[in-house]
């Protein structure tokens, strides 16, 4: 219950502030995803949605260089990101909702999910830090869509199909912006401004980009289903895909294996010792100490 509360309180805290084609995708993609068709649909709609904010705030000419999670970062990346929205959708009270969700809202939302689908919630944001790689994550992800089917009820299922589809097309997209150039540059995530970089030049990488989507799952796994044929138009894509690129925006750059080092013999000196030789393997691997 202490790791819910703590997602709890960091949702609660993010939410006070606040085109991509098919072919896009690596064709491979679509072949073994095998996601309920309305959860691929949401997918593939962030991910276009997600595109298109970032084409916008590039035409804006924001500066980045100074992000991190204060207040005042935060405030001034959702003001940028409600310059990309149309009229329409700024005066949308389903917008306003779900950017504006209070923490006790929030709470009485988790209270509706079963316990089964938080401990797939929480595996889901454990196995997405822990990845190395686009290809690593998006393996991980549709290892943990087999289980979602052989061990969730299917009324419950939708939510956490929903969660892990953004994630696969969201996180995808995010690597294609990369790779042409055009992700946004950021302290954390070394790449180049657009206009110094070709369309084929690679960006930071996904090495360089964050993997632990706090805000996005738990925002995706208490929001309400979408009805089928509305996902597309909902305002819900942008929203998500708003929050997920905060998430990625930032992201700490990656720990050195020196600083995972120094972790490590902080982590002996402190403590008992106990645990420690497996949070350096971690560290090494993945970038970050989550001990």
């Amino acid at each position: 219950m202490k790791k819910i509360f703590f997602y709890i309180f960091s949702i609660s805290v993010l939410l006070q502030g606040c085109s991509m084609e098919d072919d896009a995708l690596n064709p491979l993609q679509d072949d073994r995803a095998n996601f309920p068709a309305q959860s691929q649909e949401l997918g593939k709609a962030v991910a276009k949605e997600l595109r298109g904010i970032v084409t916008s705030l590039n035409e804006l000419g924001v500066d980045y260089s100074d992000a991190d999670s204060s207040p005042e970062f935060k405030e001034r990346f959702y003001g940028n990101l409600n310059q990309t929205m149309s009229p329409g959708l700024l005066r949308s009270t389903n917008a306003i909702s779900q950017i504006q969700m209070s923490p006790e809202v929030f709470i009485e939302k988790v209270k509706n999910l079963t316990a089964l689908q938080i401990k797939f919630v929480e595996r889901i944001i454990e196995e997405c830090g822990e990845s190395t790689s686009y290809d690593d994550f998006s393996k991980r992800l549709l290892a943990i869509n087999k289980d979602i089917s052989s061990s969730v009820p299917e009324i419950q299922q939708e939510r956490l199909y929903n969660i892990t589809a953004v994630l696969y097309y969201g996180m995808g997209e995010i690597e294609n912006l990369e790779k042409q150039g055009q992700m946004l540059s950021t302290p954390y995530n070394g790449v180049q401004p657009v206009r110094l970089k070709s369309g084929n030049e690679s960006g930071g990488g996904w090495g360089a980009s964050c993997r632990k989507f706090l805000a996005t799952v738990w925002v995706i796994a208490v929001g309400e289903p979408t009805p089928a044929g509305e996902i597309v138009a909902s305002v819900i894509t942008v929203v998500v895909g708003g929050i997920l690129l905060y998430e990625v925006v930032t992201c700490p750059k990656p720990l050195s294996v020196n600083e995972c080092i120094e972790k490590y013999v902080d982590c002996v000196e402190h403590t008992s010792g106990y645990g420690c030789d497996m949070c350096l393997h971690r560290c090494r691997s993945s970038g970050h100490w989550d001990c």
